[in-house]
């Protein structure tokens, strides 16, 4: 996971581990999509998939995934601002 000021608070805030992230991560349905595929722009020709999931009661999560060369990277896991 990209440690961003965002991912870093909020795992502090509700006490997860990074098993538990990886667990949330594992239980993303295709219902819990809420944006994507979505041009990178940060790199050109890769997409990204931002989900947003209940993962602690009345606490939604943004989490935004980039799938590339058969591996998940993790680059926004965090309280959903909206």
């Amino acid at each position: 996971m990209v440690p961003t000021v965002k991912n870093r608070n909020s795992k502090r805030k509700y006490g997860l581990s990074q098993y538990d992230i990886e667990d949330y991560i594992a239980s993303l349905e295709a219902e819990d999509l809420y944006k994507g595929p979505e041009p990178d722009r940060d790199c050109p020709g890769e997409e990204l998939f931002i989900f947003k999931k209940e993962i602690i009661p009345n606490v939604i999560f943004y989490t935004k995934l980039k799938y590339k060369n058969n591996q998940i990277k993790i680059l926004s896991c965090h309280e959903d601002e909206n």
